[in-house]
């Protein structure tokens, strides 16, 4: 079969205010505030997420929650989150739901650290019997360690130093979202990198070439993708663009611009022709 090719496929327009990239795609940057490190025996205290699109903070998601145990006080030093706080807060099962679906409803969602936040909550999905979304996830913290190099900690609150960000206090849910998301745009618009280097930073096999042969000449390819809960699929995309470590294309599977993240491509080939 011969898949379409897409006629004056989206570009990335570039707005250099505040770091921002203005891309045509719904990006949302998230951050959990908990009781400890571990997602197996501490629970989520505070949700928060920020979306942008467009190049603009178009909505935003904040909210306290009972962890249901005891907030050491070693980690209220940290997050200034009480047992006071959180003691007639929605219970985490009851937050769940509609950060969820605030989440869901993006491209591509940015977490720094993102395996410690994933961590927490898809073990707090599995504690509510609730299915994860399943939206492609960049590390904004991984991003910066190759896009900033020299920065004496790939912190929070040491890259906003280095970044001269103003996003409020640190260690709290949402000032710390809005911080992830400026340094993933900061990241985007300075020093993109390209689908080459990119490939050798994830240590991704070499078949990933055919993907920048697409992208250059807008053609094409097949990709055998697992998704975030593991599901394998085969489908046709056509590349448009590389941001973050993941692929934006159009998927002719579901008819629609996408991000894949170049860690799940399992395989990439040539369309055949008929």
């Amino acid at each position: 079969m011969k898949y379409p090719i897409i006629a004056n496929p989206p570009q990335k327009k570039y707005n250099i205010i505040m770091f921002c990239e203005e891309i045509e795609a719904d990006i949302v940057a998230l951050d959990l505030e908990t009781t400890g490190l571990s997602p197996r025996h501490d629970r989520i205290v505070e949700f928060a997420a920020v979306r942008w699109r467009a190049g603009v903070e178009v909505a935003s998601f904040q909210s306290l929650c009972h962890p249901g145990r005891h907030i050491p006080d070693g980690v209220i030093r940290v997050h200034g989150i009480t047992n006071e706080m959180v003691e007639d807060a929605p219970s985490v099962a009851q937050v769940l739901p509609d950060f969820l679906d605030f989440c869901a409803q993006a491209d591509v969602v940015v977490a720094h650290n993102a395996p410690f936040d994933m961590g927490f909550i898809r073990a707090a999905c599995l504690h509510a019997g609730l299915e994860c979304f399943e939206v492609p996830e960049v590390d904004s913290c991984n991003l910066a360690r190759h896009n900033l190099p020299g920065s004496p900690s790939y912190s929070l609150t040491t890259l906003k130093r280095l970044l001269n960000l103003d996003t409020g206090r640190a260690h709290r849910a949402l000032e710390d979202a809005r911080a992830c998301l400026y340094v993933y745009l900061h990241c985007l618009n300075h020093t993109p990198l390209p689908i080459g280097r990119l490939r050798e930073l994830n240590h991704l096999p070499a078949h990933l070439q055919l993907l920048e042969e697409a992208l250059n000449t807008g053609s094409v390819v097949m990709i055998d993708y697992r998704d975030t809960r593991g599901t394998p699929s085969s489908r046709a995309i056509q590349p448009m663009s590389v941001q973050g470590g993941a692929v934006v294309a159009h998927c002719h599977l579901r008819g629609e611009l996408r991000h894949f993240t170049m860690a799940r491509i399992e395989r990439v080939w040539r369309v055949a022709e008929e």
